[in-house]
């Protein structure tokens, strides 16, 4: 019996054979097809084909491979695609682009600089007792017509105050959400005026802003704006505008620190808390405290409380009342306004440990101190203390809480602690006072130079050599090379019992200097007085006069009389 394999070849003969022709391919027909095509387009690239395997075994003996490829292809076609896209829409937007031309902005006629010459507008104090702040500054016109001149026809500024209100009784109407009051005006022209290029166009102005003024706030609720708000028209009916925005705070001066006690019946707990005068938004302030009467003693066992843990928290509270405008005045019964309030923490924290407890004083004790801060919450910016007659008002507390558990022991040993079970919450609230930061500013009114009497009288000041010496440096001394100054004669003194006469030589003058030197007269007695006999023997004044006289040599005998406890010596030279 033939094998498998020869009766396969023997079938594949004989099929041929009966054909009388070569089998025919799928490849032999394309090819057949390529070369009419060829033969129809002569310049046309001769394409190669070459047998693939099936797709079949193709995918099975190059799987990844033919992924790949078709990935690539799919994303080279995808990539030409999007770029030819790109390409035809950057196209058309420079056409577009092309198509119309910029827009021009007219040219303003001139504009306003702000040139603030004061120091920041704080008010130091309470609203009753402020002195208020002082704003100076200069407005400046600069001209920018290309004619080099400017003609105003009026020309103001306005200081105004805005109050917004973020609940409004008209949700979407702008006369019950903002509230304007003008503090100020200026009026620079009284008739119209020409402003040149080169002229230095400034107009100075000063206000003293009230102390009862609330200060700036962005509350929850609402908010207090300042502005200065100038405004000029030309002579061709252009206004030119201009808005300053102006930041109003308040800056309170401490004191000394507040000091509160709390008191928790039943019980003989006492809280003593200390708490400085004024608190920042930024920064920490000290909170020291003190819980007495944590311990009862009876006849053979003592009852006292421990303390588990501490609380605190800082709450704002605000406050607005939204009135409304004439169009809506219907929304509320008979006319009265809304008040809304909302409440926010803006720190807290918990403590569990750090206070000393002494239970073996009388009454017993617990001490502690911690550091509190009203910036815990970077999200929750805090607002200074405000009460304004707008109906806005801000105000703090900080609230403490207190977990104490009662424990039982016996006095002979105090060890043995055994919990009782009950245990209460202390709660106790504070109010605070934020404001901003005095620093080292002072008030406008002690900033004042003194006046002309407010000097007290002084001795005139002398010059110094040193010429960096202030007002007085510089100074040259100099001898005096001017005629002789006069003196007069001076009258002698009287003669009284218990004076003592004094022999003096008075200066004499020389009235002619060319007729030479002039005869000085002999010694003259003077008597000192205002001296009693107790005051010489406490302290024996020694007076020593010596007569000389340049004219004659007889003046050498003289006598000098030394007066030394009385007694009269004579000395020869």
């Amino acid at each position: 019996m033939p094998s498998r394999s020869h009766l396969q070849v023997h079938h594949g003969t004989s099929y041929s054979s009966r054909l009388g022709q070569p089998p025919v391919t799928v490849i032999d027909v394309v090819s057949a097809l390529q070369r009419k095509l060829t033969a129809n387009h002569p310049d046309s690239p001769t394409i190669v084909s070459t047998r693939r395997p099936s797709f079949y075994m193709d995918s099975l003996l190059h799987p990844k491979k033919d992924k790949k490829r078709d990935d690539a292809k799919d994303g080279d076609s995808h990539g030409q695609k999007r770029k030819s896209l790109t390409m035809r829409h950057s196209n058309k937007s420079k056409d577009r682009n092309l198509g119309h031309s910029p827009r021009v902005t007219p040219a303003r006629p001139g504009r306003f600089e702000m040139i603030i010459e004061s120091p920041p507008l704080v008010l130091y104090g309470n609203t009753g007792n402020s002195t208020g702040a002082l704003l100076s500054g200069r407005l400046k016109l600069v001209v920018d017509d290309p004619t080099g001149e400017l003609r105003l026809e009026d020309f103001t500024m306005v200081l105004k105050a805005t109050v917004q209100t973020k609940k409004p009784v008209g949700k979407d109407c702008r006369d019950c959400i903002e509230k304007t009051e003008v503090l100020k005006t200026w009026t620079f022209l009284s008739e119209p005026k020409t402003f040149h290029t080169g002229q230095d166009n400034q107009f100075p102005y000063s206000f003293l802003l009230p102390g009862h003024l609330p200060a700036s706030i962005q509350s929850q609720l609402a908010s207090i704006q300042y502005s200065l708000l100038a405004t000029g028209v030309t002579s061709q009916g252009e206004k030119i505008v201009f808005t300053h925005p102006l930041t109003v705070q308040r800056a309170i001066q401490p004191g000394p620190d507040k000091s509160s006690i709390r008191i928790f019946p039943p019980t003989n707990l006492t809280g003593r808390v200390q708490l400085p005068p004024v608190v920042y938004p930024i920064g920490t302030f000290p909170v020291t405290m003190s819980l007495s009467g944590v311990v009862e003693k009876k006849g053979e066992s003592q009852t006292r409380w421990r303390l588990r843990k501490l609380s605190w928290r800082i709450e704002e509270h605000s406050k607005v009342t939204s009135t409304p405008c004439p169009k809506h005045a219907h929304k509320v019964a008979d006319g009265k306004s809304i008040q809304h309030s909302e409440t926010r923490v803006l720190g807290n924290d918990e403590l569990k440990s750090g206070w000393k407890t002494d239970f073996d004083t009388a009454g017993g004790e617990i001490q502690l101190e911690f550091e509190a801060s009203l910036a815990t919450k970077s999200s929750h910016k805090a607002t200074c203390d405000v009460e304004s007659p707008a109906g806005i008002e801000v105000k703090h507390n900080l609230v403490l809480e207190l977990i104490v558990a009662e424990e039982f022991c016996p006095n002979k040993n105090t060890q043995l602690i055994t919990p009782t079970g009950a245990a209460r919450v202390l709660r106790m609230q504070f109010a605070l006072v934020v404001t901003e930061r005095a620093g080292m500013g002072i008030s406008w009114d002690e900033e004042m130079p003194p006046m002309y009497e407010d000097v007290p009288a002084s001795p005139p000041g002398y010059g110094s050599s040193d010429k960096n010496d202030g007002a007085w440096g510089g100074a040259i001394m100099e001898d005096y090379h001017g005629p002789e100054l006069e003196y007069e004669a001076l009258d002698d003194m009287g003669t009284r019992p218990g004076s003592l006469a004094v022999r003096s030589r008075p200066q004499s003058r020389n009235d002619n200097p060319g007729e030479g030197p002039s005869t000085r007269p002999g010694p003259v007695s003077r008597h000192l007085a205002g001296f009693t006999p107790d005051e010489l023997d406490a302290e024996p004044p020694q007076y020593a006069l010596r007569g000389t006289e340049e004219s004659s040599a007889s003046s050498q005998d003289d006598p000098v009389e030394d007066y030394e406890e009385g007694v009269a010596a004579t000395t020869r030279h």
